[in-house]
Formats: C-alpha cells, sequence, structure tokens
C-alpha cells in the first residue's frame, strides 16, 4: 500500500488549455462578427426608414398646402415654393408662406422648411433636392429627394390646386342633386 502517490493525470496539460482558448476565441470572434453585421444591418434599415418617413411627411405637407392654396409659385433659381392660402375661418386674412430647403440650425443636415409671417419652421430633415413644376394651370408636380447616411428615398406627386369658387359651386350643385334625389325616394 502506497500513501504518498500521486496521480499524473489531475489537471489539464498547457496543451489542452490553449486548445481550449483557441476554440473559445474562435467562437468569440464569430458572434462578435454576426453581432456587428447585424447592427449595420439595423442601422441601415433605419436610415432607409427614416429616408422614407421624411421624404412622406414632406410630400405629404407640401400637397396638402397646394391643395388648399390660393396661388401657387415655383421660384426655380432659390428652389422656393411660394404660396398663398384660402381665407378660411381660422385664418381670414392669410399671408404668404415659402418653403425651401435650407440649413439654419447648423448641424449640417439639409431641412425642408416652411417660412411663416417670417419665421421659419422645419418640417422634415436630410432633403437633398426638390423641384416642383406645374404641369397645366392648377397642376402641380413635386418632386423630393431624401439622403440619411447613404440611404436614399423618393417622392414624387401630381396635386391639383383647389380653387374656392369651383369647390363651393360643386359642393352647392352636389348638395342640390342630393337633396332633390332623398325628397324622390322618401
Amino acid at each position: 500500500m502506497k500513501l504518498n502517490s500521486v496521480r499524473a493525470d489531475i489537471g489539464m496539460t498547457l496543451l489542452e488549455v490553449i486548445f481550449a482558448l483557441l476554440i473559445v476565441s474562435i467562437l468569440l470572434t464569430s458572434t462578435l462578427s454576426l453581432l456587428i453585421e447585424q447592427w449595420k444591418g439595423a442601422n441601415a434599415l433605419k436610415n432607409q426608414l427614416e429616408a422614407h418617413y421624411a421624404s412622406m411627411t414632406a410630400g405629404k405637407t407640401i400637397a396638402a398646402e397646394i391643395r388648399r392654396a390660393k396661388t401657387v409659385q415655383w421660384l426655380s433659381d432659390r428652389k422656393e415654393l411660394t404660396i398663398l392660402p384660402l381665407p378660411d375661418d381660422d385664418n381670414p386674412t392669410p399671408t404668404q408662406d415659402s418653403y425651401f430647403i435650407a440649413d439654419l440650425d447648423n448641424d449640417g443636415t439639409k431641412d425642408l422648411y416652411w417660412k411663416h409671417l417670417g419665421v421659419s419652421q422645419p418640417i422634415a430633415s436630410y432633403l437633398t433636392s426638390w423641384e416642383s413644376l406645374e404641369v397645366e394651370p392648377g397642376l402641380w408636380e413635386v418632386s423630393l429627394h431624401i439622403n440619411v447616411q447613404g440611404q436614399n428615398a423618393s417622392w414624387k406627386m401630381a396635386i391639383r390646386q383647389r380653387v374656392s369658387a369651383k369647390i363651393s359651386s360643386v359642393c352647392r350643385d352636389s348638395r342640390r342633386v342630393l337633396s332633390v334625389c332623398s325628397s324622390l325616394f322618401c
């Protein structure tokens, strides 16, 4: 019976430790590269969604203003759209507004601004260019181009300008027709 016997297979050898570290480092490297690729993809998707949102916001705002405008004028040399809204209950004496692209906040990003009563308010960011063209009297074609860190989006629409006299006569005529039809069928 041996009392002082030492077993030779207790613990790990240096070669086994190095081999285990090599396997763990390969797994960590592949996991890290996968996470980096996922982050890049998520960032590109975020930029693409932001570009589409900016184009939709700017486009819908411009379209709504053209539809309810009394006069619309595109100043091609300044890339500025001037609009005189129709008078209504909220605004009985409208003033001329303008829409233009600039970097008034000096953050390096061009924004679409609405200038009302001498005060400029941002509507949407990341606009690179825009054009507006009166295709025929009262029909405007507007196109916007957006770039958010390499992700591009465009918005283009033909917008019919509404005129108060035409709208009111159509509404009166349609009400008359509806009242005649309802009296016939009651």
